[in-house]
């Protein structure tokens, strides 16, 4: 728990320096969003798309998950997030770019190069496996 007063301060920090400085974006924002490109990225923590392209808020939609994969297209009832996310970003906000983002040392990647999860059960690895 530690970790999660940390993450309270930074908000409070954000809150006194950085949401005024950027109040007017924040206004505009309120009213929608119109980023011209989608970037479907890791969700490893030390690849941050927004810090990378050093982009300000509502500039580009992202969507992370375990080594940027962007599933199958399926029709089938169920969770889709990463298709959701891709059909909302093509349909409802019309980017105009999408970029998939890799990253080196991606343990994703690693994982499905060498089948370390294959025939694991849930909880230990079969989400990353399939």
């Amino acid at each position: 728990m530690p970790y999660l007063s940390k993450l309270v301060e930074g908000y409070r920090r954000f809150r006194a320096e950085s949401w005024g400085r950027e109040r007017n974006r924040w206004a505009e924002l309120a009213e929608g969003q119109s980023p011209q490109v989608m970037i479907l990225a890791c969700a490893d923590s030390r690849s941050d798309p927004a810090v990378i392209f050093d982009a300000r808020p509502g500039e580009i939609f992202v969507a992370r998950n375990i080594a940027a994969l962007a599933p199958p297209y399926e029709t089938s009832s169920g969770f889709h997030g990463v298709s959701a996310a891709l059909e909302f970003a093509v349909t409802q906000l019309e980017v105009g770019e999408i970029l998939v983002m890799g990253h080196g040392m991606c343990g994703g990647c690693a994982a499905a190069l060498t089948g370390q999860f294959d025939d694991v059960p849930p909880g230990e690895g079969h989400f990353i496996g399939d």
